[in-house]
């Protein structure tokens, strides 16, 4: 008999709805129409809206694993380093954690390539510390391998995606069309990582350092809600 697995989403999703609709809403749960499909696309390829540009795209750097603040691989002697988290990488996200970049230069990709040259030469990381990065026109650009843990929150890159919108929400929220390239990459995100139940924004994390993503942290719980998830720091788990 296929049994269907039981992830922490669909678990806190099953005590939320019972807690609030009795056993009958856990009709609620029923299998739901696809998300739109995210692709990679070859860096030749023209990018529809919802495509996935590649690093080649971007002309971004190669990580470099020598880089000072990260010291080499991550082990027992070096919990800091560079973490590849292996075939389980798709088990162990649990927060999607939303940045802005404050910097915007020109365009998209000199924006990329800044952020990155910030995260590489100035703090020392072996690459840029975002797994995804959206642009002003909703292009998605892939960053720092899914597969390797981020860079982006202290003390809490452990199993937390890192995004960035390109642009400074200090004074102003994203763009309509970034907010629907979050949505759709928030989306297919849940799609390949079965226990991520959680959005939330990286002043949630560091409250005391950081007011990232600006303005746009008045629409996390809209961004949560939108995809189902919770928003918090509840969801994450420290390393063990």
């Amino acid at each position: 008999m296929n049994r269907q697995r039981i992830t922490r989403r669909r678990a806190l999703g099953l005590i939320g709805i019972t807690a609030a609709c009795g056993l009958s809403g856990i009709a609620a749960l029923l299998p739901r129409s696809p998300a739109p499909r995210v692709v990679i696309l070859p860096t030749d390829t023209p990018a529809p809206t919802l495509g996935i540009l590649p690093r080649a795209a971007w002309n971004a750097r190669p990580p470099n694993h020598n880089a000072r603040s990260e010291r080499g691989f991550y082990g027992a002697a070096n919990p800091f380093g560079w973490r590849d988290y292996g075939a389980d990488y798709p088990d162990i996200y649990r927060t999607l954690v939303l940045h802005h970049s404050v910097i915007y230069r020109f365009d998209d990709l000199t924006t990329l390539r800044d952020v990155q040259d910030l995260h590489m030469n100035d703090r020392g990381w072996a690459d840029v510390g975002y797994h995804f990065l959206i642009g002003t026109s909703g292009q998605i650009y892939a960053g720092r391998d899914l597969r390797a843990r981020g860079t982006h929150v202290g003390g809490f890159n452990t199993g937390s995606v890192g995004v960035c919108l390109l642009g400074d929400f200090t004074q102003r929220d994203p763009l309509p069309a970034q907010m629907d390239g979050l949505l759709a990459l928030g989306r297919w995100l849940m799609t390949q990582l079965p226990e991520l139940t959680h959005v939330a924004g990286h002043s949630d994390f560091n409250p005391e350092t950081t007011q990232c993503p600006g303005r746009l942290r008045l629409r996390l719980g809209e961004v949560a809600a939108a995809l189902g998830l919770l928003h918090g720091t509840e969801g994450y788990q420290a390393p063990t």
